[in-house]
């Protein structure tokens, strides 16, 4: 069977460009922001839903996170977070993806380093989202980005141990960020993944560059994940158009892959709008 690789690409987009995207053969992971979620049409997305099913495309969704707080302090901001996630919930219950993708949302500096609290009022908002989940039978992949090691991330899992709920390993978040070594984080939550971000950076920008084209040492991260026997879901995220190409290119290469989208000159012009 092969490996299939998703592309993050907004709604938006993906409606706007439809039919290139589906002769391409891109698998998106659909990304849906809060003014998406407040202003979609019903009827163009039962008719996303189906094309992409028609065309056998795999399709993951990446929910929304700016201004977003899952673990907030304050009940009316954590309730927004649930708000949105329940929304993103509803529009892929039309795709019936792999995996939807949210941020976890710790940041030390922001809760001032009390990860107990954060967890606390996590744990109200992750609850009723993954029973949610679990009735639509999609899982649950919450995304590291500010995390400077992996325990939150980890008692965020052992609350739930839910197959319905793990980890989206963000490899670029992961070397701009933490403070210890990937072997850790790998021991820590790997066998927690479902899902991963695949790009690289030099350690001073999140550049979402192809890998292999910053500082990240994917070969060692790729050795160190062999000893978790599980299907993950591969996503590349390129932020510039001429990077595309080569984000594939370099996945492929990494995952030995034998399954390619039907890419070409100029193929990813589509995308410029979200790069």
């Amino acid at each position: 069977m092969s490996t299939i690789i998703h592309i993050n690409i907004p709604y938006k987009i993906l409606l706007d460009h439809l039919n290139v995207i589906l002769e391409k053969g891109l698998n998106p992971e659909i990304y849906f922001n809060g003014d998406t979620l407040d202003s979609y049409n019903r009827k163009d997305l039962v008719s996303v839903a189906k094309a992409l099913a028609d065309h056998n495309l795999s399709v993951t969704i990446h929910g929304p996170f700016m201004d977003l707080s899952p673990g907030g302090v304050d009940n009316m901001v954590r309730k927004v977070a649930v708000d949105r996630f329940s929304q993103t919930l509803d529009v892929a219950s039309y795709f019936q993806p792999s995996a939807i993708v949210f941020h976890a949302g710790y940041n030390k500096w922001y809760f001032n380093g009390n990860s107990k609290l954060w967890l606390e009022r996590s744990l109200l908002t992750w609850e009723p989202i993954l029973k949610k989940a679990k009735e639509l039978k999609i899982p649950l992949a919450l995304e590291n980005v500010f995390e400077e090691e992996p325990s939150t991330l980890r008692d965020l899992m052992i609350a739930f141990e839910d197959p319905f709920f793990g980890i989206c390993f963000d490899l670029g978040h992961y070397y701009l960020f933490a403070k210890v070594p990937m072997k850790q984080w790998i021991e820590v939550l790997g066998k927690y993944f479902i899902e991963l971000h695949l790009h690289d950076n030099h350690k001073n920008s999140d550049d979402h560059l192809p890998m292999g084209e910053g500082e990240i040492n994917f070969d060692e991260f790729f050795a160190l994940l062999q000893k978790y026997s599980i299907p993950l879901i591969y996503t590349i995220e390129p932020h510039r158009v001429e990077d595309v190409e080569r984000s594939f290119e370099a996945c492929r290469r990494y995952l030995g892959m034998i399954q390619q989208p039907k890419t070409g000159p100029l193929s990813f012009g589509i995308l410029k709008d979200l790069l």
